[in-house]
């Protein structure tokens, strides 16, 4: 009896733990469920901040790309209704000094003249820094990266600043002779910083100061370092010294600028792989170093060559015809001056679109030059018609336009403008541009309506 309850006992016992590991079993299932169930909702609120977040990211990043998208139609904007009128500024400044043989100037009238020049040059400059700053901001500045001779650069830079120092009364010394080597660059965006260095360098002299530059090879690769006794910069201001738009407390002097070029000029060593910095001391000077990558070679074609000289087509029957599709008076009147300065020319004007469409049938001009934005038809629609009229087809058709970005001169290539001339109009550029369209359309055809006689800049 004693041994049936002993059994009894176990048994009983071992029902009961049984029951207990189920009830533990069953507990732990029922807060796993919990847990499972908790976590699931965690998931699903992590899951919904996240779509949110990236909602709300894709709504910034369209309200920047719109932002930026305001902001380069309105630099274009601004550059095209600037231009315009510096168009007429310069251009007729420049007439008015290459025609003094025949119409002499008294010496303040060249004087205003000469001021009227720099001072739409000037604004023409801080035009291009704006439209320069802007590119580099959203990342379409374009390089041609190449190896270059900054000794070369730095020499010719230096030839073109002197005028400019000897009237400051500064005493401006290029870097001496060195051993040939080269730096990986774009050329123009080179000599883009070096010119800018160099100018405030003098514009922030003193008078009988000095600006000389050094250039030698460091562990790095190549520093060029532009020294100047001028002013100099406040320790505490050169934190700003490379900030867009801030002239470091000389907003009031005489000295233009807006404060764009330094901050351009850095970026412009940065997207060449290189760095712009500067050191200062107040009331000793300044010493701006820019440090580019060595090249490992430097091919033979790193030597600039010189612009060639204007030729003169030779054409039969006498002076050629060119039609000019403009509609702005004051650029009109620029033209007609240009073109009785250029010589061996027969200039005709059209206003709008359809009148230059009806004259190009019949006159049959030996070049064409067009406005891009002109009223009912604009200038690339234009360019299309002649293209696709069997009596103008294969004319040779200039662009000239404010519409300077990048994007506007690219469509005037894809379009298949010979050249695409952008105002201020520069007249040695646009008589050799009309000289290479008449020579080709010369060599293409074998005949010509007239000949230029020596269409060149005086």
């Amino acid at each position: 009896m004693e041994f049936i309850l002993m059994l009894l006992a176990l048994a009983l016992s071992g029902a009961w733990a049984g029951i207990r590991l189920a009830l533990r079993a069953r507990g732990e299932s029922r807060r796993l469920r919990t847990e499972n169930a908790s976590l699931e909702d965690r998931v699903e609120e992590r899951t919904r901040e996240l779509r949110l977040a990236l909602e709300a990211a894709d709504e910034q990043a369209r309200g920047l790309a719109a932002a930026n998208k305001a902001k380069t139609d309105f630099l274009a904007g601004m550059s095209h209704e600037l231009r315009t009128p510096l168009n007429a500024v310069i251009g007729f400044s420049e007439l008015m000094r290459m025609n003094v043989q025949a119409e002499p100037l008294t010496r303040r009238q060249s004087q205003a003249v000469d001021q009227i020049l720099a001072s739409g040059q000037h604004l023409l400059s801080l035009i291009e820094e704006v439209l320069d700053l802007a590119r580099i901001e959203a990342g379409k500045m374009s390089m041609s990266i190449e190896a270059v001779d900054p000794h070369l650069v730095a020499r010719q830079v230096c030839d073109s600043l002197r005028p400019q120092a000897e009237a400051a009364g500064i005493a401006l010394t290029p870097p001496p002779p060195t051993a040939g080597f080269g730096v990986v660059a774009d050329r123009t965006r080179l000599r883009q910083v070096l010119l800018n260095l160099v100018s405030n360098a003098i514009k922030y002299n003193r008078p009988g100061g000095a600006v000389f530059l050094q250039l030698h090879q460091t562990a790095e690769g190549v520093a060029l370092a532009v020294h100047d006794t001028g002013v100099g910069i406040p320790e505490a201001r050169m934190t700003d010294l490379f900030q867009p738009f801030n002239r470091l407390g000389r907003e009031t002097s005489e000295v233009p600028g807006t404060g764009i070029g330094l901050a351009v000029s850095r970026r412009l060593a940065e997207a060449m792989k290189g760095r712009l910095e500067a050191v200062s001391r107040e009331g000793e000077g300044s010493i701006f170093t820019l440090s580019l990558p060595l090249a490992r070679s430097l091919a033979p074609e790193v030597v600039a060559s010189p612009i060639p000289a204007l030729e003169t087509p030779v054409m039969p029957g006498g002076a050629a015809t060119l039609l000019y599709v403009e509609d702005n008076p004051s650029n009109i009147a620029l033209m007609r001056h240009v073109i009785a300065a250029l010589g061996g020319l027969r200039l005709h004007v059209a206003e709008t679109g359809h009148e230059g469409l009806a004259l190009a049938r019949d006159l049959r001009p030996d070049v064409i030059l067009l406005d891009i934005n002109l009223p009912g038809m604009d200038g690339f629609e234009l360019k299309a018609r002649l293209d696709a009229d069997p009596l103008t087809r294969g004319l040779p058709v200039l662009a000239l336009s404010a519409s300077a970005m990048p994007g506007d001169i690219k469509r005037g290539r894809a379009a298949g403008f010979r050249e695409y001339l952008t105002k201020p109009l520069d007249i040695p550029v646009l008589a050799r541009a009309l000289n290479r369209a008449l020579i080709e359309s010369l060599s293409e055809s074998g005949t010509g309506a007239g000949a230029p006689n020596d269409v060149q800049a005086a």
